[in-house]
Protein backbone atom coordinates (compact mmCIF):
# COMPACT_ATOMS: atom_id res chain seq x y z
CA UNK A 1 0.00 0.00 0.00
CA UNK A 2 1.48 3.60 -0.70
CA UNK A 3 2.19 6.36 1.58
CA UNK A 4 -0.83 8.19 1.88
CA UNK A 5 1.32 11.86 2.96
CA UNK A 6 2.88 11.28 -0.23
CA UNK A 7 -0.14 10.72 -2.29
CA UNK A 8 -1.18 14.01 -1.01
CA UNK A 9 1.68 15.77 -1.71
CA UNK A 10 1.91 14.45 -5.53
CA UNK A 11 -1.71 15.35 -5.56
CA UNK A 12 -1.25 19.24 -4.31
CA UNK A 13 1.40 19.11 -7.40
CA UNK A 14 3.30 22.48 -5.61
CA UNK A 15 5.46 24.98 -7.29
CA UNK A 16 8.42 25.18 -5.33
CA UNK A 17 11.59 27.57 -5.45
CA UNK A 18 13.70 26.70 -3.12
CA UNK A 19 15.84 29.64 -2.64
CA UNK A 20 13.41 32.50 -3.92
CA UNK A 21 14.82 35.10 -1.77
CA UNK A 22 18.68 34.96 -0.56
CA UNK A 23 19.49 35.07 2.96
CA UNK A 24 20.38 39.03 2.53
CA UNK A 25 17.34 39.38 0.76
CA UNK A 26 15.12 37.51 3.67
CA UNK A 27 17.42 39.72 6.26
CA UNK A 28 16.47 42.95 4.27
CA UNK A 29 12.73 42.26 4.26
CA UNK A 30 12.47 41.21 7.98
CA UNK A 31 13.89 44.56 9.08
CA UNK A 32 11.66 46.24 6.72
CA UNK A 33 8.85 44.19 7.62
CA UNK A 34 9.99 45.33 11.88
CA UNK A 35 9.84 48.98 11.08
CA UNK A 36 7.14 49.50 9.15
CA UNK A 37 3.72 50.51 9.72
CA UNK A 38 1.55 47.52 10.19
CA UNK A 39 -2.41 47.02 10.57
CA UNK A 40 -4.59 44.18 11.54
CA UNK A 41 -5.42 41.80 8.03
CA UNK A 42 -8.30 41.76 7.11
CA UNK A 43 -11.02 38.72 6.04
CA UNK A 44 -13.67 38.03 3.60
CA UNK A 45 -16.58 35.91 3.79
CA UNK A 46 -18.49 34.87 0.55
CA UNK A 47 -20.07 37.99 -0.69
CA UNK A 48 -19.20 40.26 2.14
CA UNK A 49 -16.55 43.54 2.53
CA UNK A 50 -13.13 42.18 3.90
CA UNK A 51 -12.90 43.37 7.85
CA UNK A 52 -11.05 42.32 10.68
CA UNK A 53 -12.45 38.68 12.33
CA UNK A 54 -10.08 37.68 14.82
CA UNK A 55 -11.82 34.16 14.90
CA UNK A 56 -10.45 33.20 11.13
CA UNK A 57 -7.41 35.10 10.74
CA UNK A 58 -5.05 36.83 12.95
CA UNK A 59 -1.82 38.38 11.62
CA UNK A 60 -0.56 42.22 10.82
CA UNK A 61 -0.08 43.16 7.14
CA UNK A 62 2.69 45.25 6.57
CA UNK A 63 3.05 48.15 4.22
CA UNK A 64 6.51 47.87 2.63
CA UNK A 65 7.85 49.06 -1.09
CA UNK A 66 6.77 46.00 -3.00
CA UNK A 67 7.42 46.99 -6.52
CA UNK A 68 10.61 44.54 -6.83
CA UNK A 69 9.08 42.07 -5.45
CA UNK A 70 5.79 42.55 -7.90
CA UNK A 71 8.64 42.38 -10.73
CA UNK A 72 10.27 39.08 -9.22
CA UNK A 73 6.80 37.17 -8.96
CA UNK A 74 6.08 38.10 -12.52
CA UNK A 75 9.25 36.56 -13.78
CA UNK A 76 7.98 33.23 -12.64
CA UNK A 77 4.10 33.35 -13.98
CA UNK A 78 4.70 31.89 -17.06
CA UNK A 79 7.13 29.03 -15.39
CA UNK A 80 3.52 29.06 -12.99
CA UNK A 81 1.43 28.49 -15.90
CA UNK A 82 3.53 25.83 -17.54
CA UNK A 83 3.29 23.82 -14.21
CA UNK A 84 0.04 23.95 -13.34
CA UNK A 85 -1.01 23.79 -17.02
CA UNK A 86 -3.45 27.13 -16.68
CA UNK A 87 -3.40 30.81 -18.39
CA UNK A 88 -2.50 33.26 -16.34
CA UNK A 89 -2.60 37.00 -16.63
CA UNK A 90 -1.76 38.95 -13.67
CA UNK A 91 0.27 38.92 -10.31
CA UNK A 92 -1.91 40.90 -7.47
CA UNK A 93 -0.14 43.10 -4.86
CA UNK A 94 1.89 40.85 -2.27
CA UNK A 95 0.63 40.68 0.78
CA UNK A 96 3.53 40.77 3.42
CA UNK A 97 1.93 39.25 6.96
CA UNK A 98 3.52 39.36 10.44
CA UNK A 99 2.36 37.04 12.31
CA UNK A 100 3.26 37.23 16.16
CA UNK A 101 2.78 34.87 19.00
CA UNK A 102 -0.73 33.57 19.14
CA UNK A 103 -1.05 34.73 15.25
CA UNK A 104 -3.36 32.23 13.02
CA UNK A 105 -4.95 32.01 9.95
CA UNK A 106 -8.26 28.72 9.96
CA UNK A 107 -8.45 26.82 7.68
CA UNK A 108 -9.67 28.06 4.26
CA UNK A 109 -9.24 28.62 0.18
CA UNK A 110 -8.11 31.88 -1.51
CA UNK A 111 -10.73 31.46 -4.35
CA UNK A 112 -13.81 31.74 -3.57
CA UNK A 113 -16.64 29.96 -4.81
CA UNK A 114 -19.09 32.90 -6.39
CA UNK A 115 -16.01 34.05 -8.27
CA UNK A 116 -14.97 37.18 -6.62
CA UNK A 117 -11.59 37.04 -7.44
CA UNK A 118 -9.61 35.46 -10.31
CA UNK A 119 -6.86 33.52 -8.17
CA UNK A 120 -5.63 30.48 -10.10
CA UNK A 121 -2.27 29.79 -8.26
CA UNK A 122 -1.53 31.38 -4.79
CA UNK A 123 2.06 31.96 -4.55
CA UNK A 124 3.98 31.98 -0.36
CA UNK A 125 7.24 33.41 0.73
CA UNK A 126 8.66 32.64 3.56
CA UNK A 127 11.27 35.32 4.92
CA UNK A 128 12.09 34.10 8.24
CA UNK A 129 12.17 30.45 9.83
CA UNK A 130 13.64 31.35 13.38
CA UNK A 131 9.70 30.83 14.88
CA UNK A 132 8.25 28.03 16.08
CA UNK A 133 4.49 27.19 15.38
CA UNK A 134 3.45 28.49 12.64
CA UNK A 135 3.14 26.00 10.14
CA UNK A 136 1.31 25.95 6.53
CA UNK A 137 -0.56 22.87 6.22
CA UNK A 138 -2.48 21.83 3.48
CA UNK A 139 -5.70 19.52 3.24
CA UNK A 140 -6.36 17.03 0.73
CA UNK A 141 -8.51 13.79 0.50
CA UNK A 142 -6.56 10.55 -0.24
CA UNK A 143 -8.56 7.36 -0.89
CA UNK A 144 -11.64 9.21 0.95
CA UNK A 145 -9.61 9.99 3.82
CA UNK A 146 -9.05 13.53 4.88
CA UNK A 147 -4.92 14.05 5.18
CA UNK A 148 -3.34 16.89 6.41
CA UNK A 149 0.48 18.39 4.95
CA UNK A 150 2.59 20.54 6.60
CA UNK A 151 5.36 22.58 5.08
CA UNK A 152 8.32 23.05 7.35
CA UNK A 153 9.30 27.02 6.65
CA UNK A 154 12.89 28.18 5.39
CA UNK A 155 13.59 31.50 4.65
CA UNK A 156 13.48 32.10 1.03
CA UNK A 157 11.65 29.68 0.35
CA UNK A 158 8.24 29.85 -2.31
CA UNK A 159 5.96 27.67 -2.44
CA UNK A 160 2.97 27.79 -5.00
CA UNK A 161 -0.37 26.01 -5.15
CA UNK A 162 -4.21 25.72 -6.75
CA UNK A 163 -5.99 28.81 -4.95
CA UNK A 164 -8.61 26.44 -4.30
CA UNK A 165 -6.40 24.25 -2.13
CA UNK A 166 -7.52 23.87 1.26
CA UNK A 167 -4.79 25.31 3.69
CA UNK A 168 -4.61 27.26 6.91
CA UNK A 169 -1.35 29.15 8.95
CA UNK A 170 -0.74 26.92 12.40
CA UNK A 171 -0.87 29.31 15.81
CA UNK A 172 2.84 30.95 16.10
CA UNK A 173 4.10 29.66 19.42
CA UNK A 174 6.89 31.62 19.98
CA UNK A 175 8.57 34.42 17.39
CA UNK A 176 7.34 35.66 14.32
CA UNK A 177 6.32 34.49 11.46
CA UNK A 178 7.04 36.54 8.62
CA UNK A 179 6.11 35.82 4.91
CA UNK A 180 5.02 37.77 1.40
CA UNK A 181 1.68 36.23 -0.09
CA UNK A 182 1.00 36.95 -3.78
CA UNK A 183 -1.76 35.38 -6.69
CA UNK A 184 -1.50 34.60 -10.27
CA UNK A 185 -5.07 35.50 -11.65
CA UNK A 186 -6.77 33.60 -14.24
CA UNK A 187 -7.04 35.16 -17.94
CA UNK A 188 -10.14 36.68 -18.59
CA UNK A 189 -12.32 34.91 -20.57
Amino acid sequence: MSDPGAALFESLHLFIIERFLTSDECAILSDAMRNAPAADATVARAGSEYHVDEKLRRTRRVNIESAGFVQRLDALRDAAAKHFDVELESTESPQFLLYREGDFFVRHADRDRAGANRRAVSIIVFINDDYTGGALQFFGEVNGETLALSIAPAAGLLIGFRSETIHEVEKVTSGERMTAVSWFTYAKR
